[in-house]
């Protein structure tokens, strides 16, 4: 596999003059006028065996990475020797991915119609609960201490969030080593450029741990099931429809993480192992 990146140290945040107003303790208006920091909306295409594929709303850096997880969690590939090259342009707009194998993007039910930032459309999102390429997760151990250390991370390392309040945060650490942490303006983005840089990185998915800064919905269960997490968590909620996917298929799907404790939605917590 070859990945040649050309969009490189593109604008990740712009600054806008604004008015901000506060009220005082009478609850009267004062204005000041500043400059705010705010997130840049990226729209990029990406075209899979010279065919328009899929269209994405990201933030514009660590872009092999998302391109890497999205092709990986939304089942266009099993594993990277799928994958004969990469090429992302300059601008970062356009993306051409050619595979190794022919494959009928019709049969995924790609949408190209319009970008997305979140969650995909209703009709996938049905398809892909019931395809039979989804397979049981193995139990893995993961202690609350894991839960709580990601959380910290996504909040020590957020800075695109805390300059503009504009993105979600998603950590992944496989065995409780090393974390990887990535940041963009869509929550399902942020968890597949952490997923691309894990496979990059040859990871063993079957020991890893995800958390999310957003929320849970199916499709992102669907992600980390295809993908072989068998935990992911949040500093949010989970939907009904997730936490009945990943009952199905023995994911440990936790939410509200938040300070010192959890909420466990399906599976169980223990120690390493």
């Amino acid at each position: 596999m070859k990945i040649i990146n050309e969009a490189l140290d593109l604008e990740l945040k712009e600054a806008f003059s604004i008015v901000r107003i506060r009220l005082n303790g009478n609850d009267q208006p004062s204005h000041e006028d500043l400059n705010d920091l705010v997130i840049t909306e990226h729209h990029l295409s990406c075209y899979i065996n010279e065919q328009l594929a899929f269209k994405l709303v990201c933030t514009p850096e660590k872009l092999d990475a998302l391109i890497l997880g999205y092709l990986f969690s939304e089942g266009y590939i099993d594993h990277l020797d799928d994958i004969d090259f990469i090429y992302i342009c300059k601008s970062g707009e356009r993306v051409k991915v050619q595979l190794n194998k022919i494959i009928s993007l019709n049969s995924l039910d790609h949408d190209t119609t319009s970008a997305s930032i979140s969650c995909g459309n209703n009709k996938k999102i049905r398809q892909a609960a019931q395809i039979t390429t989804l397979k049981s997760l193995p139990a893995h151990p993961c202690s609350e201490e894991t839960i709580f250390k990601l959380a910290n991370s996504c909040n020590r390392n957020a800075a695109l969030f805390n300059e503009t309040g504009g993105t979600h945060c998603a950590a992944l650490s496989v065995d409780d080593n090393e974390i990887l942490v990535c940041e963009d303006i869509g929550r399902h983005n942020a968890v597949d450029k952490t997923i691309g840089m894990a496979l990059t990185d040859n990871q063993d998915f079957s020991h890893a741990v995800l958390f999310t800064t957003g929320r849970i919905p199916s499709d992102m269960v669907i992600k980390a099931i295809r993908c072989g997490i068998p935990v992911i968590a949040s500093h949010s909620a989970p939907t009904n429809a997730a936490i009945e996917l990943a009952r199905q298929f023995n994911l440990t799907l936790i939410g509200f993480v938040r300070g010192k404790r959890l909420n466990i939605y399906a599976g169980a917590l223990g120690k390493p192992i």
